[in-house]
């Protein structure tokens, strides 16, 4: 059997070029040739043979005062992805790959109200673990999954401080711990939390620290997928301890 082709890693630099004057249309309705190529660091002779090609396609329209705008065509993808996107897609894959990356459980849960959704779990491989059935409603509490639905926030520019992850502890019972942080989407609205937890006493000191590292590279990963501008961070995460108390 011939080997499996290799996945290329190199893209196509007008390909690239040219999507990039696309993103340069985000929050704004029209825009002059002069602010796109400032805005995508691109030469003005270069930025307007892109946008003569766009302009071809349907992808960008020219106005009559020589700004231009985003054309039909990318409307009807849009309406072409919102039409096929199955949250399952994207969540499962990267549970799964947490789960393999940590050796314990994960799970994606959304708020419902006063209460948290276990929407999608990927068990641990591991025998000894804990266990929740996807589709479980639970109260609100002082669990990470819990606090990360109640408190998180937009993230906003790198304060110097690290993406927000809270950990916690024979909180929800006496024999499981569970670390968690936030998931965001479409207008910087918050998605769901992304939770790894597994037996107690395996969740030591150093543990959470290496699977809140997993955590937020997934989490900035997801969302990001899910529509989120994830502003850039320099630090690592911010881990809050939490108590039954929380």
């Amino acid at each position: 059997m011939p080997p499996a082709p290799t996945r290329k890693t190199q893209g196509v630099n007008a390909v690239e070029r040219a999507l990039t004057l696309l993103d340069a249309f985000v929050g704004d309705g029209s825009r002059g040739l002069a602010e796109l190529a400032k805005a995508t660091a691109l030469a003005k002779p270069t930025a307007l043979r892109l946008l003569v090609s766009l302009e071809r396609l349907g992808y960008v329209v020219r106005l009559s005062d020589g700004r231009y705008q985003l054309g039909a065509k990318v409307m009807q993808l849009g309406a072409t992805y919102r039409s096929n996107f199955r949250l399952d897609q994207h969540v499962l894959p990267v549970l799964q790959r947490l789960a393999e990356a940590t050796r314990e459980s994960a799970a994606f849960h959304i708020r419902e109200k006063n209460s948290r959704l276990c929407l999608f779990r990927v068990e641990s491989p591991q025998a000894v673990r804990d266990f929740q059935r996807p589709a479980a409603l639970v109260a609100l509490d002082s669990t990470s999954t819990g606090q990360v639905l109640k408190t998180a926030a937009w993230p906003g520019l790198d304060d110097g401080r690290g993406t927000l992850v809270f950990a916690s502890a024979r909180v929800y019972d006496t024999q499981t711990a569970s670390v968690s942080t936030a998931v965001f989407g479409a207008g910087q609205a918050l998605a769901g939390a992304l939770t790894v937890s597994g037996p107690a006493e395996r969740f030591t000191a150093d543990v959470i620290v290496s699977v809140a590292d997993e955590l937020v590279q997934a989490a900035r990963g997801l969302s990001s997928v899910l529509g989120a501008p994830m502003p850039p961070v320099s630090a690592p995460p911010s881990i809050q301890h939490l108590s039954a108390a929380a």
